[in-house]
């Protein structure tokens, strides 16, 4: 089974051994639960659905952050549950699979990819961006960073947000490069996303930070996003990762001065 972590009352997070890559489950009182960002390895994702079931959990629905192929992943154990999304800039699963198998990290780690999910349909709203589901309130937050159609969860009564590929510790900002405006779309996420006032956030990769630290994020995000458009080198260290160079390098080319 998965390692799940309580990291507050009734939400539960997941790590994977590739790109540190969070799962999460939001539990409500009666033990219903939204399984966000199923990943990464099929023995992960088939882990996580028999932790549910170990804990006597019922899951609702699997909810993809962003339309990327590490977001997107399914199961057999999670495979009869619908799929929710925002539903912009979704990409076909064939498109989604060919990026799965060429990825060098998951090569790396030797296990079986989980498989790729159906399309996801469009979420059910009580009211503007309130998710309509049996259980807690969560609120969804949508914008452009990242990709089209990238959203947040926010689940006030706790004051947790789970951010998707926003506000990691070990990831830089990664730009949609083929908006008109990357950087500024990306500023306008981090501004939407400090305005909720969240007391912890749950990054798509990294760790869970609590207030203070998400203030450093948004702080550094911020940072790094001005020195890009300057034409500055930074000493941010998420820099060092692997996957990052090539990734600030190209951004580097196609934004900064």
């Amino acid at each position: 089974m998965r390692d799940l972590v309580e990291v507050a009352p009734g939400v539960h997070v997941a790590t994977s051994a590739v790109y540190t890559t969070t799962s999460t489950l939001v539990v409500g009182d009666d033990g219903t639960c939204l399984v966000v960002d199923p990943a990464v390895t099929a023995p992960e994702v088939d882990g996580l659905a028999a932790a549910i079931h170990a804990r006597g959990w019922t899951p609702v629905a699997v909810w993809s952050t962003h339309p990327h192929w590490d977001h997107v992943l399914d199961g057999q154990g999670l495979a009869h549950l619908p799929r929710w999304a925002d539903g912009a800039g979704a990409t076909d699963r064939e498109t989604l699979a060919a990026e799965r198998d060429a990825d060098d990290e998951l090569a790396r780690v030797g296990e079986a990819p989980a498989p790729i999910a159906a399309p996801a349909a469009a979420y059910p709203r009580r009211s503007p961006g309130v998710l309509d589901w049996s259980g807690r309130t969560v609120h969804v937050i949508t914008h452009c960073a990242h990709a089209r159609g990238h959203t947040a969860l926010f689940v006030p009564d706790v004051g947790v947000l789970v951010a998707g590929d926003l506000l990691s510790d070990v990831e830089i900002p990664l730009l949609d490069l083929s908006a008109d405006d990357p950087v500024g779309d990306y500023l306008a996420a981090l501004d939407l996303l400090g305005s909720l006032g969240a007391q912890a956030v749950v990054p798509g990769h990294g760790r869970v930070g609590g207030a203070d630290e998400l203030r450093r994020r948004l702080a550094a995000d911020r940072a790094y996003l001005s020195a890009l458009v300057d034409g500055n080198e930074t000493d941010d260290d998420r820099r060092a990762l692997p996957w990052a160079a090539a990734a600030h390098t190209a951004q580097r080319s196609a934004v900064g001065r």
